[in-house]
């Protein structure tokens, strides 16, 4: 697991030029698209495992969300996403610590079961709204407002 300061960051987001940096989405089973000032990361290929797709969508979610053109996040997860404990506690650890750095004021999940909100039980980033959704629209209209 990466080591990211625990603290939540108080500095402005920025535009360093990371781009060239950032996994390729790709080379991996998620994609990333970005409407208006929300970042979309779609896990549908992700079937749940802490393996190196979760870490490269972990290491690009951190990394693209802190630019300054992001204020919200949202992730979709497949129908074949099943989340394991110990996946669910990796990634409450990890995406906290990645919303914290980010810096975004508000952090959505999607999907059709209950996925979304297993893994939004898990997060704590202070000073961001964190919600589940059975939809995207639904998710994208919440994180737009």
């Amino acid at each position: 697991m990466t080591d990211y300061n625990s603290e939540p960051l108080n500095r402005q987001k920025t535009n360093r030029g990371l781009m060239q940096n950032l996994p390729n989405p790709d080379d991996y089973a998620w994609e990333f698209e970005k409407r208006g000032s929300v970042g979309i990361w779609y896990m549908g290929g992700w079937e749940g495992f802490a393996d190196e797709d979760l870490e490269a969508a972990s290491n690009h979610y951190r990394e693209r969300g802190n630019r300054d053109d992001i204020e919200a996040t949202i992730a979709v997860f497949g129908d074949k996403t099943n989340l394991a404990r110990d996946t669910q506690e990796y990634m409450g650890e990890e995406w906290s610590a990645n919303g914290r750095y980010t810096g975004v004021d508000r952090i959505g999940f999607v999907s059709e079961g209950i996925t979304a909100m297993a893994v939004k039980s898990q997060l704590d980033v202070p000073g961001a709204t964190v919600e589940d959704f059975d939809d995207l629209d639904s998710a994208v209209a919440w994180a737009q407002e």
